[in-house]
């Protein structure tokens, strides 16, 4: 058998690096899934300036340990949050995003 190439290979191949304006896009199209979602737009709020324990945060917003666990998850993944020294602090990305929509 020989090795082929075929059209999904050929695809990957060449999609190569993300261009800036793909990049920008999908950086709106994150920050739209913030912004229209209640429960996320409360834990950036919530975390805040000072940051917040994962316990606090989880009492504060009223989310089931799921959507807690799910909501967070996203953030921290979208680099809206980081989890440092035991807190939840706000990225600079995350501080644009509560100075907007908090």
């Amino acid at each position: 058998m020989h090795d082929e190439i075929d059209e999904i290979d050929a695809y990957f191949a060449s999609k190569g690096e993300t261009t800036e304006g793909e990049a920008v896009k999908l950086e709106h199209m994150m920050m739209e899934k913030i912004s229209l979602n209640p429960a996320r737009r409360k834990l950036l709020r919530i975390v805040g300036i000072f940051g917040k324990t994962e316990k606090q945060l989880k009492e504060d917003s009223g989310l089931t340990d799921f959507f807690f666990k799910f909501h967070m998850d996203f953030l921290l993944k979208e680099d809206f949050l980081k989890f440092e020294d035991g807190m939840y602090r706000l990225t600079n990305p995350g501080i644009a995003m509560h100075d907007s929509v908090c």
